[in-house]
């Protein structure tokens, strides 16, 4: 059987070209150097969700860039965040199994040869097709064009029931064509809350610029005047601001809702945690929201699940221990955490 030192290795070996993605947190490239890596056990995952690592690796050569095979893995990681070379070596042996010759066949997905597989949600899969598509530079999706004269405002904006979300993803990914970036800021404060969801879905990934959020904040600022939120509105809104270029804003916008009546809220604050871990790191965001996690009427159990979560990104402990040995933490918070080491020691 031939000599393969890792999936990279693997792929290399096969002559094709590939992209690494994280499909956990948000759809992110990951670079060559930091998956390979993170594979030979030197470096842990960089976005971790639930102990595990989340990947997309889109595989393809020069003769057919068409014939795109796409791997969806979910690797186990290890105490210290990091794939070990016993669940990778079982990976690649599977591939070789698989493979004829150096070349990679088929979609490795189904669990009786590949037991690392997992279907993404309906919506992720949308997203990372209209970016795979861009990627190789081929078109966006028929349902493109649709889409684009609807945020045009064409059509009017009442009439989004026929606008499929494959096509609000490829306008999502294709920010910089097509007027669509300036379409989106116009349209954001008039849409109707079902396709300014559906938007809110693909934004996730992307780093929006400040168009896009301050014409989010404002419907931000419209859901927090009245006088029950939306809860899963706003987790949604907090979610497409989350890889926003500008992180100072998109703090400020995050700090107003922990502020808000809707701060305590599980949903909300799952939303925080899960997607903006970058601004989580601002010591004052971070206290703030420790204090509203432990108030949170989820309880302990939650409070203790999403400190997990977020320890074990890296770049996390050092603001998060900095927030927990606040002598100025309210006595909630301060129990709360008492609670949780009393819980790990047992």
């Amino acid at each position: 059987m031939t000599t393969v030192n890792g999936i990279s290795d693997f792929l290399n070996q096969a002559d094709t070209h590939f992209k690494v993605f994280d499909m956990g947190r948000r759809i992110q490239e990951m670079s060559a150097e930091d998956f390979l890596a993170f594979e030979q056990g030197k470096t842990p995952y960089l976005w971790p969700l639930q102990q595990q690592a989340w990947l997309a690796i889109m595989v393809w050569n020069d003769s057919s860039a068409s014939e795109l095979v796409i791997w969806f893995l979910r690797f186990p990681l290890d105490a210290k965040g990091c794939l070990t070379p016993t669940i990778r070596d079982d990976f690649v042996y599977r591939l070789l199994q698989k493979a004829e010759g150096n070349r990679p066949q088929g979609e490795a997905t189904d669990d009786e040869t590949n037991p690392y597989g997992f279907k993404p949600k309906q919506e992720h899969m949308a997203s990372f097709h209209a970016r795979a598509a861009k990627i190789l530079g081929q078109p966006a999706s028929r349902f493109y064009q649709h889409a684009q004269d609807y945020f045009s405002g064409k059509p009017g904006f009442d009439q989004w029931a026929f606008v499929g979300f494959q096509g609000i993803a490829d306008i999502a990914t294709r920010l910089d064509e097509d007027n669509n970036l300036q379409d989106l800021a116009r349209a954001i404060p008039l849409l109707p809350e079902q396709p300014l969801d559906a938007l809110c879905q693909c934004l996730e990934h992307e780093q929006i610029d400040d168009s896009l959020l301050n014409a989010l904040g404002q419907r931000i600022d419209t859901e927090l005047a009245g006088e029950a939120p939306d809860c899963n509105r706003l987790s949604l809104y907090i979610r497409a601001i989350s890889a926003a270029e500008n992180q100072i804003v998109s703090s400020g916008q995050i700090q107003k809702i922990l502020d808000s009546s809707a701060g305590t809220n599980a949903e909300v604050l799952a939303a925080i945690s899960g997607r903006c871990w970058t601004q989580l790191t601002q010591p004052a965001l971070m206290t703030a929201f420790l204090e509203k996690l432990a108030a949170c009427p989820e309880g302990q159990a939650f409070f203790n699940l999403v400190i997990i979560d977020l320890i074990n990104i890296p770049g996390m402990q050092a603001p998060l221990h900095e927030a927990i040995r606040n002598p100025e933490r309210s006595a909630t918070l301060a129990r709360a955490i008492g609670d949780m080491f009393q819980n790990f020691t047992q």
